[in-house]
Protein backbone atom coordinates (compact mmCIF):
# COMPACT_ATOMS: atom_id res chain seq x y z
CA UNK A 1 0.00 0.00 0.00
CA UNK A 2 1.36 3.50 -0.92
CA UNK A 3 1.58 6.08 1.96
CA UNK A 4 -1.01 8.57 -0.61
CA UNK A 5 -3.34 6.25 -0.19
CA UNK A 6 -3.78 6.85 3.57
CA UNK A 7 -1.83 9.82 4.48
CA UNK A 8 -3.73 12.92 5.06
CA UNK A 9 -4.05 15.54 2.63
CA UNK A 10 -3.65 19.12 2.42
CA UNK A 11 -2.62 19.86 5.50
CA UNK A 12 -2.49 23.11 7.23
CA UNK A 13 1.35 24.56 7.30
CA UNK A 14 3.06 27.70 8.70
CA UNK A 15 6.20 29.27 7.08
CA UNK A 16 9.22 29.72 8.72
CA UNK A 17 7.97 33.82 9.71
CA UNK A 18 4.88 32.95 11.70
CA UNK A 19 4.36 33.66 14.87
CA UNK A 20 4.82 30.65 17.52
CA UNK A 21 1.30 31.70 18.67
CA UNK A 22 -0.25 31.32 14.88
CA UNK A 23 1.69 27.84 14.84
CA UNK A 24 -0.29 26.89 18.18
CA UNK A 25 -3.61 27.94 17.11
CA UNK A 26 -3.37 26.08 14.05
CA UNK A 27 -2.83 23.33 15.92
CA UNK A 28 -5.78 23.75 18.25
CA UNK A 29 -7.68 24.20 15.35
CA UNK A 30 -6.96 20.98 13.53
CA UNK A 31 -6.07 18.93 16.84
CA UNK A 32 -2.93 18.08 15.43
CA UNK A 33 0.40 18.35 17.63
CA UNK A 34 2.77 18.77 14.12
CA UNK A 35 2.50 21.44 11.52
CA UNK A 36 4.76 21.26 8.68
CA UNK A 37 6.54 24.42 7.70
CA UNK A 38 7.07 25.70 4.51
CA UNK A 39 9.50 27.99 2.70
CA UNK A 40 6.60 31.03 2.14
CA UNK A 41 3.19 31.18 1.85
CA UNK A 42 3.13 30.91 -2.29
CA UNK A 43 6.12 27.99 -1.89
CA UNK A 44 4.99 25.11 -0.29
CA UNK A 45 8.17 23.41 0.19
CA UNK A 46 8.87 21.82 3.19
CA UNK A 47 11.66 23.12 5.45
CA UNK A 48 10.82 21.67 8.64
CA UNK A 49 8.02 21.17 11.26
CA UNK A 50 6.93 22.69 14.33
CA UNK A 51 5.22 20.66 17.11
CA UNK A 52 3.32 20.96 20.01
CA UNK A 53 6.74 19.81 22.19
CA UNK A 54 8.82 22.43 20.13
CA UNK A 55 6.53 25.10 21.58
CA UNK A 56 6.32 24.09 24.68
CA UNK A 57 9.96 23.56 25.10
CA UNK A 58 11.55 26.56 22.90
CA UNK A 59 8.72 29.02 24.01
CA UNK A 60 6.72 28.31 27.35
CA UNK A 61 9.57 27.23 28.89
CA UNK A 62 11.47 29.65 27.62
CA UNK A 63 9.04 32.32 28.92
CA UNK A 64 9.43 34.20 25.51
CA UNK A 65 6.13 35.62 23.91
CA UNK A 66 4.06 33.41 21.77
CA UNK A 67 2.90 36.18 19.40
CA UNK A 68 6.36 37.55 19.26
CA UNK A 69 8.92 34.75 18.62
CA UNK A 70 8.99 32.82 15.19
CA UNK A 71 8.30 29.36 14.03
CA UNK A 72 11.82 30.07 12.61
CA UNK A 73 13.86 29.76 16.19
CA UNK A 74 11.99 26.50 17.34
CA UNK A 75 11.31 24.40 14.16
CA UNK A 76 12.82 20.92 13.15
CA UNK A 77 14.70 22.31 10.10
CA UNK A 78 15.05 18.92 7.25
CA UNK A 79 12.92 16.84 8.79
CA UNK A 80 12.98 12.65 8.24
CA UNK A 81 9.79 12.73 5.67
CA UNK A 82 8.87 10.25 2.87
CA UNK A 83 7.20 10.58 -0.48
CA UNK A 84 3.59 10.12 -1.25
CA UNK A 85 4.58 7.16 -3.55
CA UNK A 86 6.78 5.34 -0.85
CA UNK A 87 5.18 2.12 0.81
CA UNK A 88 3.68 2.21 3.96
CA UNK A 89 6.43 -0.77 5.02
CA UNK A 90 9.22 2.40 3.98
CA UNK A 91 7.33 4.90 6.28
CA UNK A 92 6.84 2.47 9.23
CA UNK A 93 10.73 1.86 9.18
CA UNK A 94 11.04 5.67 8.99
CA UNK A 95 9.18 5.60 12.18
CA UNK A 96 11.31 3.31 14.17
CA UNK A 97 14.82 4.57 12.69
CA UNK A 98 13.95 8.18 13.79
CA UNK A 99 11.64 7.59 16.78
CA UNK A 100 8.88 9.85 15.78
CA UNK A 101 4.88 9.15 15.24
CA UNK A 102 4.10 11.32 12.22
CA UNK A 103 5.93 12.02 9.06
CA UNK A 104 5.68 14.48 6.30
CA UNK A 105 4.74 13.80 3.10
CA UNK A 106 6.39 15.60 -0.21
CA UNK A 107 6.27 15.06 -3.90
CA UNK A 108 8.91 14.85 -6.67
CA UNK A 109 9.11 18.63 -6.17
CA UNK A 110 9.50 18.70 -2.40
CA UNK A 111 6.26 20.19 -1.57
CA UNK A 112 4.31 19.23 1.59
CA UNK A 113 1.63 17.03 0.52
CA UNK A 114 0.49 15.43 3.28
CA UNK A 115 0.80 13.86 6.58
CA UNK A 116 1.25 10.29 8.16
CA UNK A 117 0.56 9.32 11.28
CA UNK A 118 1.15 6.37 13.62
CA UNK A 119 -2.72 6.68 13.46
CA UNK A 120 -3.19 6.41 10.09
CA UNK A 121 -1.40 3.54 9.77
CA UNK A 122 -3.53 1.94 12.52
CA UNK A 123 -6.77 2.94 11.03
CA UNK A 124 -6.04 2.96 7.63
CA UNK A 125 -3.48 0.88 5.97
CA UNK A 126 -4.59 -2.79 8.13
CA UNK A 127 -0.50 -3.15 9.02
CA UNK A 128 -0.62 -5.65 11.75
CA UNK A 129 -0.95 -5.29 14.97
CA UNK A 130 2.32 -6.57 16.29
CA UNK A 131 3.91 -4.44 13.29
CA UNK A 132 2.28 -1.39 14.71
CA UNK A 133 3.37 -2.35 18.42
CA UNK A 134 7.23 -3.06 17.56
CA UNK A 135 6.85 0.51 15.68
CA UNK A 136 5.92 1.85 18.81
CA UNK A 137 8.13 -0.15 20.86
CA UNK A 138 11.00 1.47 18.84
CA UNK A 139 9.54 4.80 19.32
CA UNK A 140 9.27 4.88 22.65
CA UNK A 141 12.81 3.36 23.51
CA UNK A 142 14.65 6.22 25.37
CA UNK A 143 18.21 7.51 23.43
CA UNK A 144 21.05 6.55 25.45
CA UNK A 145 21.75 9.93 27.02
CA UNK A 146 17.80 10.55 28.00
CA UNK A 147 18.74 7.02 30.10
CA UNK A 148 22.10 8.63 31.23
CA UNK A 149 19.82 11.23 32.83
CA UNK A 150 17.17 9.33 34.11
CA UNK A 151 19.95 7.32 36.24
CA UNK A 152 20.92 10.24 37.27
CA UNK A 153 17.88 11.69 38.95
CA UNK A 154 17.12 8.34 40.41
CA UNK A 155 20.62 8.17 42.05
CA UNK A 156 20.09 11.77 43.44
CA UNK A 157 17.06 11.26 44.86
Amino acid sequence: MKVSEIMTKNPVCCWPSSSTLSAALLMQETDTGVVPVIQDPFTPILVGVVTDRDLCLHVVAADRAPSSTWVDGCMTRDPVCCSEQDDVSRALDLMKTHQIRRLPVVNEKHEVAGMLSLGDLVRKAGVEASVIAATLQSICEPVHAGKQRIERIITAA
